[in-house]
């Protein structure tokens, strides 16, 4: 059983900027690490998920992502987000297994809510449809993924890195090299994008139904 002194001990780095851990593991103190894999896994398997539509290859992407992070930490620039500089090293990782699966051949699987990570935050004042936020938190969410796959590739990731990465939008303009107000402009386009596919979507079902 942990005594208190290592629970105040883990409260304490828990509570210690990305900063102060990276410095710490920098100089020697590994262990520190694990408070970065606790404070953005779950982030980071919605966005591989987001990415790669199923949560065994998020969970694998994640886990070498975070390997590849620590292994190249000593090339991380301190002027920047580490957050930012942590995401795009997992998008390089879901970029190279998205094509290796195109390579394979392809098989039938059935995407269920249970499978997926837990549901990403997303700001409702942000979304131009009520029936995109009820998708994006449903059982259907895989559908969603599904039709992000037809926007334009820079919209796609705009959208999954603000709300399955949980990134801010400055974050987002540093991770694609753009300006805050680009950076805005894509969510935004982006999502009225895919609130139309989706409103096409359902009209072809209930067309289908019927």
């Amino acid at each position: 059983m942990a005594s208190s002194h290592d629970a105040s001990q883990t409260s304490t780095a828990d509570q210690a900027t990305d900063g102060e851990i990276l410095s710490a593991v920098l100089a020697g103190d590994a262990d520190q690490y694990a408070v970065i894999v606790r404070r953005y896994r779950r982030a980071l398997q919605n966005l591989a998920f987001s990415y790669l539509g199923d949560a065994q290859m998020a969970e694998d992407a994640v886990q070498e992502a975070f390997l590849n992070s620590f292994r190249w930490l000593h090339t991380y620039d301190s002027r920047y987000s580490f957050r930012t500089w942590l995401w795009r090293i997992l998008l390089n990782v879901c970029h190279r297994l998205r094509e290796k699966a195109k390579r394979q051949p392809v098989t039938t699987t059935t995407l269920t809510a249970g499978a997926a990570p837990s549901s990403p935050v997303l700001l409702e004042s942000e979304v131009p449809c009520e029936a995109l936020s009820r998708l994006i938190h449903s059982e259907r969410r895989e559908s969603v993924l599904k039709l992000l796959d037809r926007l334009s590739p820079i919209q796609a990731e705009a959208i999954r890195l603000r709300f399955f990465g949980e990134m801010k939008f400055q974050e987002i303009a540093d991770a694609q090299g753009i300006g805050l107000p680009a950076a805005k402009a894509r969510v935004r386009n982006g999502l009225l994008q895919l609130a139309k596919l989706i409103q096409n979507t359902c009209q072809e079902l209930a067309e289908e139904i019927a």
